[in-house]
């Protein structure tokens, strides 16, 4: 009877053993099938995931991702129109390419025709439409010649990306450059801020010329954004940001570390902003010793001294609020 009783309960345990290993293995494919779909740092790492979803372009998208788009179906031997317009032609390119790669022809950028149009590496040297695609991403001068400062720009973003800051782009940097932010600029709120990459990028969709070198635009707000883009449509002027957010300004509460000054350039293509502020702005009371203009643009108030330090450098200071 003892003996019968122990064998029932041996029995029993082993079943409640093999439950839970089957619940367990249960469990474990689908954190599997979430880490595939989901992926997150590994154990013991510090690094937030990033949002890498290829953005989804069709017909009546618009913008610097569709315009990067056409420059790579370009490069591929498609002929269309780089304007950031996607109308029947750049439909049509895109159901051609795909196509041709064995993918639904659809005429919708989605994950799949993204991987196969960035499926080429550009480097130091090279020319042509994917190179005009990588530029028009990083907020450069879009001539189709990967040369120094395109390689500066690079370098900077796999930096600010952690990935190997070889200059070189390939399939991870294609990935990060058009999937890796959004570019539409926060319309609420008045201290949202924007990364560099960002900020590039919606400077260099409204025609603004912000060089990479040193200058730097991690953190500026979005609402200093949207006013130098107000004023560049006001002005209908070049207009070549030559400070942001980088170290080495004065400090202070409205300050360029905080988000809330630009400095733009004076002299060649800036002297029409120099023209449109002076003939068009309120004069105030002057800095120190630099005259002083003051403004609305689309609602945000700006403020343009015209800065002349001690050593050279002449430029607009504009503080937006």
């Amino acid at each position: 009877m003892r003996k019968n009783v122990r064998n029932l309960l041996l029995q029993g345990l082993a079943a409640v053993l093999l439950a839970g290993g089957a619940l367990g293995a249960v469990n474990a494919t689908g954190d599997e099938a979430n880490a595939s779909t989901n992926p997150g740092p590994r154990s013991g790492s510090h690094l937030t995931p990033l949002k890498t979803a290829w953005p989804t372009l069709k017909s009546g998208s618009r913008g610097t991702d569709v315009r990067t788009a056409q420059h790579l179906l370009a490069a591929r031997g498609h002929r269309l129109a780089t304007d950031g317009v996607f109308g029947p032609k750049t439909a049509q390119a895109v159901r051609d390419f795909q196509r041709k790669n064995r993918l639904a022809a659809d005429g919708v950028i989605g994950r799949n025709t993204w991987s196969r149009l960035t499926a080429l590496t550009v480097a130091h040297g090279a020319r042509g439409q994917a190179v005009k695609a990588l530029q028009v991403q990083l907020g450069v001068r879009a001539d189709g010649i990967f040369g120094s400062k395109t390689r500066a720009a690079v370098s900077n973003f796999q930096r600010r990306n952690r990935l190997a800051a070889d200059g070189v782009v390939g399939p991870a940097t294609w990935h990060r450059v058009v999937a890796g932010t959004t570019h539409t600029i926060p319309t609420s709120g008045r201290d949202v801020r924007l990364d560099h990459g960002l900020a590039l990028q919606q400077l260099a969709a409204a025609g603004i010329k912000a060089p990479v070198g040193r200058t730097s635009l991690d953190g500026v707000r979005a609402r200093t954004v949207q006013g130098v883009i107000a004023l560049k449509k006001a002005s209908r002027c070049t207009v070549t940001i030559t400070g942001g957010t980088e170290s080495g300004h004065s400090n202070g509460t409205y300050s360029h570390a905080k988000g809330y000054k630009l400095d733009l350039r004076t002299r060649d293509e800036g002297r029409c902003v120099t023209n449109w502020i002076k003939t068009t702005q309120r004069k105030g009371k002057p800095r120190g010793n630099d005259p002083r203009w003051h403004g609305t643009l689309d609602g945000i108030a700006a403020e343009y001294v015209y800065e002349t330090p001690r050593k050279g450098g002449v430029h607009w200071d504009i503080t937006f609020k």
